[in-house]
């Protein structure tokens, strides 16, 4: 990095630290402001299944069934107040998860038939994600926290690498 700009490692470790630690101590109000990433990535994922499903040769139901729950998911997200998005977002997640994991266990049987180094990942994912979901929906209020907290560990891992990043540098 060049001398003249190496001040903006400091910089970006700094706020990134002070980001993880107002999300640690406002985990509903960062969990509301996530939503609306939460609901693009939603969206684009959707969107991108509903289209490989039409550009596809082999044509697999539950992929279209699979874009359009998420892309509908994505829309109610869109949709939502703030104290719905708090409350909503680890119901919309967990659905997600678990829609997601059924949708590639079933596909996974599929192309098991075909290829099963690609088919068996597709079911062992498939399990794992059907076991997420209901994990998280048996616990939102966890899988929110859980969420908060994490992006907040990682932005305060963010920094302090930055940081270091900066003094190694000087």
């Amino acid at each position: 990095m060049s001398k003249n700009w190496k001040w903006l490692s400091l910089l970006v470790g700094i706020f990134a630290i002070f980001a993880g630690f107002r999300i640690l101590v406002n985990p509903a109000i960062s969990l509301a402001s996530m939503t609306f990433i939460f609901a693009l990535v939603f969206a684009v994922q959707g969107i991108s299944e509903i289209v490989q499903y039409f550009k596809s040769e082999e044509k697999y139901g539950w992929n279209l069934f699979g874009g359009i729950v998420t892309l509908i998911l994505a829309l109610t997200l869109f949709s939502g107040s703030f104290i719905e998005m708090v409350t909503f977002v680890p119901f919309i997640i967990s659905f997600w998860a678990l829609t997601n994991g059924i949708t590639k266990l079933l596909v996974g049987f599929k192309v098991r038939k075909a290829d099963k180094s690609i088919g068996t990942p597709l079911v062992w994912m498939g399990i794992l994600g059907i076991i997420a979901g209901l994990i998280m929906m048996g616990h939102p209020l966890m899988t929110g926290l859980f969420i908060s907290y994490t992006i907040a560990f990682v932005f305060i891992y963010q920094g302090i690498a930055a940081i270091v990043q900066f003094f190694k540098t000087n």
